[in-house]
């Protein structure tokens, strides 16, 4: 007959492991990575693809923008969009997306893909309550 006897240290170091996985676990559980999203400025400068410059300079509220491209300026209204913001007046359109920018006319599109040319800051995105 064998008796085993079972200190406190034993115990201890049997369930250690099992504490820290559980405690891994429930902070893994409660910890949420939320995705990066970029923060726009109320104004912008743009190089394009085409080595033009576009300068974008958004309204506080974020319902209208002011477009400066090829000496010409022009302010367009929000319009809805699956990207970041988009501007339009049916005509032409700005479309803002993270530190990318795209400015098309009748369709056809104007200097390429623009760029920041200075980094924008990011923050984690703001998932809505449903």
């Amino acid at each position: 007959m064998h008796i085993h006897i079972l200190t406190t240290t034993n115990a201890l170091i049997c369930t250690l492991p099992w504490l820290v996985m559980a405690t891994l676990l429930a902070l893994t559980g409660c910890t949420v990575v939320q995705p990066m999203v970029t923060v726009l400025p109320s104004e912008i400068a743009y190089r394009c693809m085409d080595g033009s410059m576009l300068q974008v300079r958004r309204a506080p509220d974020a319902r209208s923008a002011q477009v400066l491209y090829d000496g010409r300026t022009i302010t367009l209204p929000r319009a809805d969009s699956a990207v970041q913001e988009k501007y339009s007046n049916d005509v032409t359109t700005l479309y803002l997306d993270g530190e990318k920018a795209l400015l098309t006319s009748n369709a056809a599109v104007l200097g390429g893909q623009c760029v920041s040319v200075a980094p924008l800051p990011v923050t984690p995105q703001m998932n809505q309550l449903r």
